[in-house]
């Protein structure tokens, strides 16, 4: 919903900033609003596959990266007129790569130190 706040803001041309003179089509709105929940609906999948107690975390982990990461690549080349080269495509896998690294880096960090607190307080009633 931001990119269509983004475009709508755009849309004005420099005009002074007021809802009466911003223009959006349609389809634009439409394209927006199904892309929005397609995002959301891939940030549920990706929780529901934490939530499944059958996995273990590797699986999960793994599970959970090529859903987002395909999500990614659809939303990237969606966004980009579905313009496709090779160089783009790498482009769009490190970024992917750099921020999933960032976001689950930091989630296995906090289960780490989380686990490491769970232990010593086993062993001081040990």
């Amino acid at each position: 919903m931001i990119c269509l706040a983004v475009n709508v803001l755009l849309s004005l041309n420099n005009q002074r900033i007021g809802i009466e003179k911003a223009q959006l089509s349609f389809i634009s709105f439409l394209i927006w609003l199904v892309a929005s929940f397609l995002i959301g609906l891939s940030f549920n999948l990706s929780s529901w596959i934490f939530d499944n107690d059958k996995w273990s975390l590797r699986e999960q982990i793994i599970i959970n990266f090529f859903v987002c990461f395909v999500a990614w690549i659809l939303f990237y080349f969606l966004l980009n007129d579905l313009s496709y080269t090779w160089q783009s495509f790498g482009i769009a896998v490190l970024n992917f790569v750099v921020v999933y690294v960032i976001a689950y880096g930091r989630y296995l960090y906090n289960l780490w130190l989380d686990i490491k607190h769970i232990n010593e307080q086993l062993k001081k009633k040990g």
